[in-house]
């Protein structure tokens, strides 16, 4: 009697337990289900650098060919509760395991690097070998160019952190050396042309660190060194460091590269503004717009803080300084780095006109006879050289 006893109470215990666990799974997706259906949602991911997937709408043909499951799977993914954190937890869980190269996509065609975890908090871009012929033409017609315009031109491939700072990268990373790129460049290099090797400047640790921690880009101290190394080869004088306040104006940076692997614990970065001492009305024209000014305050309230200088990529920007009168106009042909050494440039020539490439759509050589231009520069990093094709953007209309 006992014994049947005993198996009366286990069954009520165990339907007591069944009961438990199915009401919290059931408390669990009802929570889950009504947060995805009523809780605010964002349709751009700051943190991750991307739109997010909108609400799918129910139509016949979505249903009869899957895409509405599809849709559906993607907008649970991109909105789940607590989404930030789990993919925090999935890059630290990635992490203990071992893998060092988080966020890379080896299946695109190019194969797309990931980011590194290196020392010092820093990260830092996976440089893969040039596997298409992107690079070559930029720099063919960059070169064609510079030999159409016969005015003096300076060409300043910029190497990134991770060829710069190679000994806070994990133990044995591969690496691409970009050395072979800039080799490349020097190779083909017009009598009107001047190649500038950033290489051991912007490897100097002696001073300021001269990359993000978590972006791409230099930072205004490295820019400062391009600079210095560009004016250089101009065979003019460059404004002191001395000449300038850097004034840090964000400690919460997070870059492209935090975009990549987000880590809750990483260390952000310090952004400073080169504000010139001296008296100068520097204003920014682009297309219609005229400010004064070249530091765009209100990105610093947003993710993107590094386009606070310009305000970012545009097609063309006019950079002019009051204070300058020495009849000289600088056409800077370039991707994002040219933008934070453009406050330093501002203060050896009259007018600056900036053109990024990926954004403009007219005859370039017109656009230089029709404004004076009296020098050319090219300002890239190797790394978008290899990425994005602006070569069709050089040829004459």
């Amino acid at each position: 009697m006992k014994f049947f006893l005993n198996i009366k109470e286990n069954i009520r215990k165990c339907d007591f337990e069944s009961v438990a666990v199915t009401m919290v799974l059931f408390i669990t997706i009802l929570i889950g289900v009504s947060y995805l259906v009523f809780a605010p949602k964002q349709d751009f991911s700051e943190d991750e650098n991307r739109v997010l997937e909108s609400a799918p709408k129910i139509t016949l043909s979505s249903l009869a060919d899957g895409s509405f499951m599809d849709s559906i799977e993607s907008y649970v993914g991109d909105h789940f509760m607590l989404r930030k954190n789990f993919i925090a937890l999935n890059t630290r869980i990635q992490l203990m395991m071992g893998k060092r190269d988080l966020g890379s996509n080896y299946s695109r065609v190019p194969a797309e690097g990931g980011v590194y975890f290196g020392s010092n908090d820093h990260l830092y871009e996976v440089l893969l070998p040039n596997r298409t012929d992107v690079f070559v033409r930029n720099v063919s017609a960059i070169q064609l160019f510079a030999k159409r315009t016969s005015l003096p031109f300076y060409f300043m491939p910029v190497p990134s952190g991770a060829q710069e700072q190679q000994d806070r990268l994990p133990f044995s990373a591969p690496s691409h050396d970009q050395h072979e790129e800039f080799n490349t460049i020097k190779a083909g290099a017009g009598q009107n042309t001047k190649v500038i090797d950033l290489f051991d400047t912007l490897s100097d640790r002696t001073g300021n660190d001269c990359y993000y921690k978590t972006d791409h880009h230099w930072n205004t101290f490295g820019a400062y060194k391009g600079y210095e190394a560009l004016i250089k080869a101009m065979n003019m004088k460059a404004t002191p460091q001395s000449d300038f306040d850097f004034k840090e104006v964000s400690n919460s940076f997070l870059g492209t590269l935090y975009s990549k692997a987000i880590l809750t614990t990483q260390a952000p970065d310090e952004l400073y503004l080169p504000v010139y001492k001296e008296q100068a009305v520097l204003t920014q024209q682009t297309g219609k717009q005229q400010r004064t000014g070249l530091f765009w305050k209100e990105y610093l309230e947003k993710k993107d803080k590094y386009s606070v200088f310009l305000g970012g990529n545009h097609s063309v920007d006019v950079v002019k300084n009051s204070a300058v009168n020495n009849s000289k106009k600088l056409l800077i042909i370039k991707d994002s780095y040219a933008n934070s050494m453009v406050p330093f440039l501002a203060t050896n020539f009259q007018e600056i006109h900036i053109i990024d490439l990926r954004y403009y759509n007219q005859d370039i050589y017109e656009y230089i006879q029709q404004n004076g231009i009296t020098d050319t520069a090219a300002i890239y990093s190797i790394k978008q050289l290899c990425d994005v094709s602006v070569a069709n953007k050089l040829s004459a209309r």
